[in-house]
Formats: structure tokens, C-alpha cells, sequence
């Protein structure tokens, strides 16, 4: 393992990552010791120190008016992160009160063929975790054979990145195109089935978040529509629950 550069991804500088490992292999030392063993210029390394001093990654003692240097605790390297991490979290949450006061704007993206389709995935996926409940949810239109003919070989790869971001998928779809959903859907992890009689014989799959609604058509060919805007979703996701409550 290259310890130096682990330091420096974690936030150390590539002269401070030399001086806090001389620090430590020296134990309590002055500066002068550290000058000499990483060969940096003085003033460098009394930044250094000052640093992890301000930091807690180093403690001062002194001693007959000399001062000594220590490194503390090396686990402080996590408490830093972890209270960056509270810290990002808090400003992410306000960030995004400041986003959604804001005029939203309706962003379309159209995607072709089966590269498309995997991106269109992908995204959806991504923006369930986001929710509080982590849920899809989905009407299916289109027969179910088309569904899995078109995610093909990459139906491995959609588990295991459902599973990967804990998503779950509520689906509702035609009783007479639910076959292939009772054999596959409904055996996933995290999934609820529900069909109803008449009705959703569309040639579309509507996928909705609390963000964006895609909508797939598989046939002539494979086609995808995305729209983001969270006042849109929502009505999809009235429209889903009117449905849900109407299946069985």
C-alpha cells in the first residue's frame, strides 16, 4: 500500500503526507529531526506542524522551553471525515431547499436502441435512491415479452444494481401481459406485482420518481423519453396510485 499517497487523497498535501509520516516514525521529536529527514525547507515543515497542531493530527509539548511535536491518534483521520461528511449532508439539504424554490425548469432527453434503454435505467434507478423511499414506480403498458427481450443479457447487471442502490419497484400492469412479471418481476427482492383487467394496452413502459418519468417504447425499435421535472412526476405519480388502488 502507498501510504503517502492514501494521505493525499485524503486531503493531505504532498508535503505534509512526508512530514506527518516522519512525525510518526520519529515519535516525540523537534522540528529540526523532521528538516533533516524529509529534506524539506524549515519553514515548510513549521506550517506542517502548525497545521496538525490547529488539526488535532499532532500535539506540542514543551520541555525546557523546547518545543516537541507528536502525532495523535491516527483514527482522528476518520473523526475528520466523518464530520466533513455530517457537514456535506446538512449543506446538500439546504442547497436543495434553495434548488426547488426556484422556477423548475422541464428537461427532455430522447434515447435511441439498447445503449439508450440501459442509460435510461440506469438514471431512474439512481434518482429512486434519492427518495426517502427508495421506490420506482411503474406502469406497464407494453406486452412483457417485449420488456425482456429488450433488457436482454443485462437483466443480471439491473439486479444486481437494483439491489446495489436498495431500490425498490412497484409495478402495475396488464393482467393479460403479466406472465413474464409473475415469473421474473415478482420473485425480485423488494418487489410488489399488482395487475388490473382492462385498460394500459399502450405500447409505453412509464417508469416515475419523485423527479422524472421515462417512457419506453420497444418497438419499431427502442425509444426512450425522459422528462425531469418534479411538478410533471408528480402528477404521473397521482395517476399511479389512482391505478395502484384499482389493481389487485
Amino acid at each position: 500500500m502507498d501510504i503517502k499517497k492514501s494521505l493525499i487523497e485524503l486531503g493531505f498535501q504532498k508535503n505534509e503526507a512526508s512530514i506527518y509520516l516522519a512525525l510518526l516514525e520519529l515519535g516525540i521529536t523537534q522540528a529540526g529531526p523532521l528538516v533533516r529527514k524529509t529534506k524539506l525547507h524549515r519553514m515548510l515543515v513549521y506550517n506542517a506542524l502548525e497545521r496538525f497542531v490547529d488539526d488535532g493530527f499532532a500535539s506540542v509539548v514543551r520541555k525546557k522551553n523546547i518545543q516537541l511535536f507528536q502525532t495523535t491518534d491516527p483514527h482522528i483521520i476518520i473523526d475528520k471525515i466523518q464530520k466533513k461528511q455530517e457537514l456535506a449532508q446538512d449543506v446538500i439539504q439546504h442547497l436543495r431547499k434553495l434548488q426547488q424554490a426556484q422556477t423548475q425548469a422541464v428537461t427532455v432527453r430522447t434515447l435511441i436502441g439498447q445503449e439508450g434503454f440501459v442509460t435510461n435505467m440506469k438514471d431512474i434507478v439512481e434518482s429512486a435512491s434519492r427518495q426517502k423511499d427508495h421506490t420506482m414506480r411503474i406502469i406497464g403498458g407494453a406486452r412483457d415479452t417485449e420488456f425482456y427481450e429488450v433488457i436482454g443479457d443485462w437483466y443480471d447487471d439491473y439486479k444486481v444494481m437494483i439491489e446495489k442502490y436498495g431500490v425498490r419497484k412497484l409495478l402495475v400492469a396488464p393482467a393479460a401481459h403479466s406472465a413474464g412479471f409473475k415469473k421474473y418481476f415478482a420473485k425480485e427482492r423488494g418487489t410488489v406485482l399488482r395487475t388490473i383487467s382492462g385498460g394500459l394496452n399502450t405500447p409505453l413502459y412509464t417508469r416515475i420518481t419523485e423527479e422524472m418519468v421515462s417512457f419506453e417504447m420497444y418497438k419499431p425499435e427502442i425509444l426512450v423519453i425522459q422528462i425531469r421535472n418534479s411538478t410533471i412526476a408528480r402528477n404521473y405519480l397521482d395517476s399511479f396510485e389512482l391505478l395502484w388502488k384499482a389493481s389487485r
